[in-house]
């Protein structure tokens, strides 16, 4: 989201100063082909086989680069500099860390994955702005949509024929969980480019199927993010800037006191007896992150390492049967940020997470989509509270791909509006693409 705020003067191609002008266009025009068409199999990948993603958004971020590349146009924005700026400082503590982690070759394995997921992310948020067609892109994401829930719909009748041949574990309803939570988190976006394109029965009819499916798919991570995400749209949409600030300064304190707090719910009694009524991995859930509590305190300041959580004395140890203290991550992003990476790591989350909502407070997008686009941030913050591995892969795929085509969509429900004294639109390195 902070990609599209703040332009400077036009600067010419980085492309341009080595090839010609129609070079320029058709290696710009095959670019955007290549992001078109990974829209299309984003959600079925996520149906299928979820860890497609990640070599489908890679292959994205290479067009994303192409096409960036390929065009003139506003030199890079400060927000999105310093988003990349911070996200730089993360992986450099996270190489550092491999000094003192449990598990230093794990460290520096995932500090590489991240830098190119990394780099792969902000091409495709930097792209999103350089789309000549934003409607082509729009258009081809709500076919996957639809694609993908009814292939999540079939295997979850049939109990996994679609997905069988895919892998080699026995069906359970759980494999449709991160496709679910990608339909959650882009389900208000979604929705909201067509009503503003006029499409209200469309995206009623989308919305209605959509939020039908989550509900019927065993996923509990993608129906707390969608029900997050709806009133926190709804308050966006009344007063879009100040909700925005106040959601980073909420956002930043959760964040820097999350084992004050997460890490101390599964010593409330009544919660506990709760939690494993409502679903026996919800009660596992709240030990989890009592165990990490524990052994952020006994490295606050450093943290273990980058992804040595499942390395962390005693996390293989059995609480319950068939249950240990540490999984492989807390479930939890503050909590993993904190034991992984310490204050440093946990600050520099939070300052991530305060610069997209500060972002979303200074958009010029129609206030339905940008208060759509605040529900999805929520939606996305909730899953990563409450469920995956900051690390995993397939998750940051699907986070850079969803902050993508948001901001391509964003272009569809109104296109900027240019004056005498403001942005320029970007250009191949002859005209216009606006």
């Amino acid at each position: 989201m902070s990609a599209i705020i703040g332009q400077d003067e036009r600067a010419p191609s980085a492309l341009y100063r080595f090839a010609s002008d129609r070079t320029a266009r058709r290696i710009a025009a095959g670019c955007e082909v290549g992001l078109d068409a990974a829209a299309v199999p984003f959600f079925p990948l996520l149906v299928l086989a979820p860890r497609g993603v990640v070599p489908l958004v890679s292959v994205a971020g290479l067009c994303a680069a192409g096409l960036v590349l390929s065009v003139s146009g506003p030199r890079p924005r400060p927000a999105l500099a310093l988003t990349a700026t911070l996200l730089g400082c993360l992986l450099v503590w996270g190489m550092a860390s491999a000094l003192w982690s449990v598990d230093p070759l794990r460290s520096l394995i995932i500090a590489a994955r991240l830098t190119g997921l990394f780099a792969v992310g902000l091409a495709l948020a930097d792209a999103a702005g350089c789309m000549r067609a934003p409607h082509r892109l729009t258009l081809l994401l709500l076919a996957g949509l639809a694609l993908g829930v009814a292939m999540a719909a079939i295997d979850l009748v049939t109990h996994g024929a679609l997905g069988a041949p895919f892998t080699d574990r026995a069906y359970q309803p759980a494999a449709l969980n991160r496709a679910s939570v990608s339909f959650a988190i882009l389900l208000l976006p979604a929705s909201a480019v067509l009503i503003d394109r006029g499409r209200a029965v469309f995206a009623l009819i989308v919305a209605t199927v959509t939020a039908t499916t989550i509900c019927v798919l065993a996923g509990t991570a993608a129906k707390a993010a969608l029900i997050a995400g709806l009133p926190m749209s709804l308050l966006l949409y009344l007063s879009p800037v100040r909700v925005a600030r106040v959601a980073a300064v909420v956002s930043v304190l959760v964040i820097i006191t999350a084992p004050l707090t997460f890490a101390r719910f599964a010593q409330l009694p009544l919660l506990a007896e709760t939690a494993d009524d409502v679903k026996l991995s919800a009660g596992h859930r709240l030990l989890i992150w009592s165990f990490a509590g524990d052994r952020i305190a006994e490295r606050p300041l450093a943290g273990w390492g980058l992804d040595a959580s499942r390395a962390i004395p005693g996390g293989k140890d059995p609480i319950r049967p068939g249950q240990t203290w540490m999984p492989l991550h807390p479930h939890n992003a503050p909590l993993q940020l904190w034991l992984e990476l310490g204050v440093p790591g946990a600050v520099l989350f939070a300052l991530v997470v305060a610069l997209s909502w500060s972002a979303l407070a200074a958009v010029v997008w129609p206030r339905l989509f940008a208060s759509a686009a605040g529900g999805s941030l929520m939606a996305a913050l909730v899953a990563s509270f409450a469920s995956y591995g900051i690390w995993e892969e397939w998750w940051l795929a699907t986070v850079w791909f969803s902050l993508f085509v948001i901001i391509a969509m964003a272009r569809v429900a109104r296109p900027p509006i240019m004056s005498a004294g403001n942005a320029q639109p970007r250009t191949f390195a002859g005209g216009s693409i606006e």
